[in-house]
């Protein structure tokens, strides 16, 4: 069993940042740049291409500069966290008869 057993470097335990962006978040970054960029090259065939490129590029950085303030402002799970907060229901509805509930009586 000994001989299966590797041992983990602590420097792989630390946070994982890129331009100020952590772990979650630069894969998020990453496929935002990549979205804004095709749709620049899609739209570059019914405008002029600079027009495209410059609101291309500017999405993109208006993408990757929420990620910035998503990463400074909650943390590592905070963009997680915000998205799962939209989509629980705001109440819980329940049809329960009342008079068969059991009583407590905590003597």
């Amino acid at each position: 069993m000994k001989d299966r057993d590797i041992k983990v470097p602590k420097a792989l335990q630390k946070d994982v940042v890129f331009f100020g962006l952590k772990a979650k978040y630069v894969e998020k970054a990453t496929k935002g740049v990549v979205v804004c960029l095709v749709i620049g090259l899609i739209c570059s065939t019914f405008m002029p291409g600079w027009i495209a490129g410059v609101g291309s590029f500017g999405l993109a950085g208006g993408f990757v500069s929420l990620m910035l303030y998503y990463s400074k402002a909650y943390g590592d799970n905070g963009f997680v966290k915000k998205q799962v907060d939209k989509k629980l229901p705001d109440e819980v509805k329940g049809y329960i008869n009342k008079k068969n509930l059991l009583i407590w009586n905590g003597k």
